[in-house]
């Protein structure tokens, strides 16, 4: 009778133990009430969207209270999303381009008052005016790469950093530096160069070495197609009723303006690590979370490399990404302390809302799930 009880008490720990990792340290209250919540709400949105996969992480002080995928990573191959699933980031990527460029303005071999034309050259006199802050801050003025025709980012052909270069400095300056703030993806594209160039690293490899590892964020790299990542998730877009795959962008062209590849699990790690000092100095950090001042003296709601929307009243610091075949967010309330993970397969074409992108709205409302 002892034996058997015994073997019911292991056999009942086990699944207790299965069920906690699946749900990822959820607490009891989650448990019961938000997580029912949470389901409810994404079922509602991926179908009324069209969202056809979708992996989520709740982080509450640094450390994962709930993680779940929901919907599908490969339409053709029924392959269910996990938190495990890699996903495009795109324009996350650019926090992660900013803290580099931090780290080098640390070590003294950067400053953000200096020219690009330090650091890049061939560039049009003009550039002698754009600085490393005006970059970081999408305050440059340059002319937006993802317009120029035929449009770059949306395909996939190959590019060398020279034909970039050029093709940016085709295009007509928008405004004098510092005079507005204009989300511009040509300055994060110069801002890798810049850390290759300074560093005498590749772009994935600095970040791997100074980020990445440090971090254990073993499934965060560059993307690359010609190589089997396990897990990754496909990108689709919504066309006459029906899912389409999506056009693959270039690495070559989203590089460090949003070609990095990732999972719930290791953005939470990332969310983690900007509350301590383990990539940069708490006044690095208090200066990339400050809104920047344009040259009027007027303040954007954009630090360096974080955009910093308030929401519901709320501190927020965070950043969202989007193009062919991903949508994603990384939303942080960090006077709360709880920040919301959301990437997904669904093209971000049509799902701008007043707010932003659809997605970010979706976190925003999950994030309020916690605030009581």
């Amino acid at each position: 009778m002892l034996q058997k009880l015994v073997y019911l008490t292991i056999f009942f720990l086990i699944h207790v133990f299965a069920f906690t990792q699946q749900n990822a340290n959820t607490d009891i209250p989650d448990t019961i009430g938000r997580v029912s919540r949470i389901d409810n709400y994404l079922q509602k949105q991926m179908k009324e969207n069209n969202i056809p996969g979708l992996s989520l992480a709740v982080v509450r002080e640094g450390k994962i209270i709930f993680q779940k995928g929901y919907g599908t990573a490969n339409l053709e191959l029924k392959t269910p999303v996990t938190p495990k699933s890699v996903f495009a980031i795109y324009s996350i990527s650019k926090t992660f381009t900013a803290i580099a460029i931090m780290m080098l303005v640390e070590q003294g071999k950067v400053s953000l008052e200096e020219p690009i034309s330090k650091y890049i050259t061939d560039v049009p006199s003009s550039w002698n005016r754009i600085t490393i802050r005006h970059l970081l801050t999408h305050t440059s003025g340059l002319g937006e790469i993802c317009e120029y025709s035929p449009d770059p980012c949306q395909t996939s052909i190959d590019y060398t950093q020279e034909q970039v270069v050029k093709m940016v400095a085709s295009l007509p300056q928008q405004f004098e530096p510092g005079e507005k703030w204009e989300y511009n993806n040509s300055g994060y594209f110069l801002l890798g160069m810049v850390i290759e160039k300074v560093s005498g690293r590749s772009y994935e490899t600095f970040l791997k070495e100074r980020i990445f590892s440090q971090l254990h964020m073993h499934r965060t790299r560059l993307e690359n197609f010609r190589e089997v990542i396990s897990d990754r998730a496909d990108g689709y877009t919504w066309i006459d009723g029906q899912y389409k795959n999506a056009v693959r962008v270039s690495p070559t062209l989203s590089f460090s303006l949003g070609g990095l590849i990732s999972t719930v699990e290791d953005l939470a790690k990332y969310d983690s690590a900007l509350y301590t000092e383990k990539l940069l100095k708490r006044s690095t950090l208090d200066q990339m979370f400050e809104r920047i001042k344009l040259n009027n003296g007027q303040k954007a709601e954009y630090g360096l490399g974080f955009g910093l929307t308030p929401y519901q009243g709320h501190r927020r610091v965070g950043h969202s990404g989007g193009q062919n075949g991903f949508a994603t967010t990384i939303t942080r309330l960090i006077d709360k302390k709880i920040t919301v993970i959301i990437l997904s397969n669904a093209d971000s074409k049509g799902y701008k809302t007043k707010n932003g992108f659809l997605i970010s709205d979706i976190a925003n409302e999950i994030a309020s799930f916690y605030f009581n």
